[in-house]
């Protein structure tokens, strides 16, 4: 075993017993209704830094979840990138991406929060281009730049945070009209978790290796959004509220549609983390913040899980991500086509899973909500969307009885089966036990009998929908097919877009702008450099002897006076 194995392999227990000790922290936190703040400072001379650190359930378990999924990923990582020439790298990009998001989630101070944040989209863009292709290069500028408008509106924020007299945003639970501070979230919030209109950049990152996407996908870059949303939900005005659930409801559809039509493995799978993305804002929009954590922890488990099976897939077809070239995989790949099918029932809310608990308890509490036919609408359709293509993607990998491709049937390794076994656990039971331990007060909702079955009809209905039209598209026309499969052409701001603007941009700046500029001020200034270069040259030339002579005489009238 050399060095780099044996990294890999004593920090993944790390942070296991470091998820287990947080949570079982956030457990007491919980029953005793308690947090800490903790400053940590450092002194250099006259100079201080002050870090504060704030302990409470929210941030204990959600920290606790991220070390658990990162310490799996990493145990994970060991077989998947065995035989990648820059694995060192890989390793310390991936540890320092889970730094960052630590940071973000335990730093109550936007000034120390804003290391993890821009951390976060510095390693992402570094983990995106990690394979230094073209298509990396382009799915990383654009994911860099997405996140950047992010980062712009933090900055501005942490402006006013100065304005007010502190940086810490407990200090400001009790003031009102500071909406403009909310707005400001808001863009940080959908940029970060993708919501239209920045949503293309999310499958972009699929350009990264399967592990990142696992992480990112899960409980880091794209939940950092989604958590500061539950953080700093008090500084939300009601047309703030309103404007986002718009907004969401929105993206929830598009990457329903686009799920729908899309053929790429990891792309259905980054499509349906949008849809939940969605989901999630706008619960915590309605006003269910603990349950959009709640569902956020349980989606994290069951996604990470999900990525990791088809990374395994992928390898097992050497590299094919075209789902229509898979098939036949519950012979070849039985063990791991089952915590794959678990998974995805799981994202389809299937009852007595870890997403049915979060998922269905939303749904519930939707409905006794007093909200338009429109918006009810919409969520049962994003519902059966998300059950049509997770469905469709059960049935191509699991019921086609012919594959197109080479395939390795014999795909096995100790060590990626432990890692999987630990997230299969979660996909399974973390839903009841969160459900029973933290959130009991809402498993009691009395409805119609008809309001109870209907979620559960409705995704019957989705199943069988989607059984029917696997093998139809033909019937549709091929621009409804371009427009909901390019995500409403929002998927043209990839290559696309970033060839013919940013480098035909760039490419007429240097021949037009900069030849411009060099053929009316260069010349002329070198010209002037050079000729003021001589006579500085000659001067000091001038100058070194006549201070050598000086020095002489000055020498001379020592000696003999």
């Amino acid at each position: 075993m050399n060095f780099f194995n044996f990294l890999y392999l004593i920090m993944s227990p790390m942070f296991l017993i470091s998820g287990l000790f947080m949570f079982f922290l956030s457990f007491f936190f919980f029953s005793q209704n308690f947090s800490i703040l903790v400053y940590w400072s450092f002194y250099y001379s006259s100079f201080s830094i002050n870090f504060p650190f704030y302990f409470d359930f929210i941030s204990c378990l959600f920290m606790s979840l991220v070390l658990f999924i990162s310490g799996s990923i990493i145990l994970y990582s060991d077989y998947y990138m065995k035989h990648e020439f820059y694995k060192i790298r890989f390793f310390f990009l991936m540890f320092f991406f889970v730094v960052s998001m630590i940071f973000l989630i335990l730093c109550p101070n936007i000034f120390c929060m804003l290391l993890g944040w821009d951390g976060l989209g510095l390693i992402s863009y570094c983990l995106v281009i990690y394979y230094q292709n073209y298509k990396s290069f382009c799915s990383g500028m654009i994911t860099a730049l997405t996140n950047r408008v992010g980062d712009v509106f933090i900055l501005s924020c942490i402006s006013f945070f100065f304005s007010f007299g502190s940086f810490n945003y407990m200090n400001f639970l009790d003031l009102k009209d500071l909406g403009f501070i909310g707005f400001f979230f808001i863009i940080a919030a959908m940029t970060k978790s993708a919501q239209i209109p920045f949503s293309a950049w999310l499958p972009a990152a699929m350009a990264a290796p399967t592990p990142v996407s696992s992480l990112v996908h899960s409980s880091t870059l794209v939940t950092a959004g989604v958590y500061i949303l539950i953080r700093y939900n008090f500084f939300l005005t009601e047309n703030m509220k309103s404007f986002l659930i718009c907004i969401s409801l929105l993206t929830m559809l598009m990457s329903g549609f686009s799920g729908m039509f899309e053929f790429d493995l990891k792309k259905i799978i980054a499509l349906s983390t949008l849809s939940q993305l969605g989901f999630m804002i706008s619960s915590i929009c309605l006003g269910y913040s603990e349950l959009a954590f709640f569902h956020l922890i349980t989606h994290a488990s069951f996604k990470a899980l999900l990525f990791m099976c088809a990374g395994l897939f992928i390898h097992s077809f050497f590299d094919v991500q075209d789902i229509r070239l898979y098939g036949f995989m519950k012979s070849n790949n039985y063990l791991i086509m089952s915590f794959f099918n678990i998974a995805n029932l799981s994202l389809c809310g299937f009852p007595f899973l870890s997403g049915f608990f979060s998922k269905d308890l939303i749904l519930e509490l939707m409905m006794m909500k007093m909200m338009g036919y429109l918006m009810f609408f919409f969520y049962c359709l994003g519902t059966f969307l998300t059950v049509f293509y997770s469905f469709r993607l059960f049935i191509f990998l699991s019921l086609k009885k012919v594959f197109y491709y080479q395939v390795e049937s014999n795909l096995k390794s100790l060590g990626v089966q432990k890692s999987m076994f630990l997230l299969l656990f979660f996909s399974v039971s973390l839903g009841y036990l969160g459900s029973n331990l933290f959130f009991f007060h809402y498993n009691y909702i009395v409805l119609p009998f008809i309001l109870k079955i209907f979620v559960s009809l409705l995704c019957l209905s989705s199943f069988l929908l989607s059984y029917y039209f696997s093998y139809s598209y033909w019937l549709l026309n091929n621009f409804f097919i371009l427009f909901f499969g390019q995500m409403w052409f929002l998927g043209f701001l990839k290559t696309d877009f970033l060839k013919p603007f940013s480098f035909f941009f760039s490419y007429v700046n240097s021949k037009i702008l900069i030849g411009f500029i060099e053929s009316n001020y260069g010349r002329s200034s070198s010209l002037l450099l050079s000729s003021l270069s001589f006579y500085m040259n000659n001067f000091l030339k001038s100058s070194f002897y006549m201070f050598f002579i000086f020095f002489l005489y000055f020498i001379l009238f020592i000696l003999f006076f």
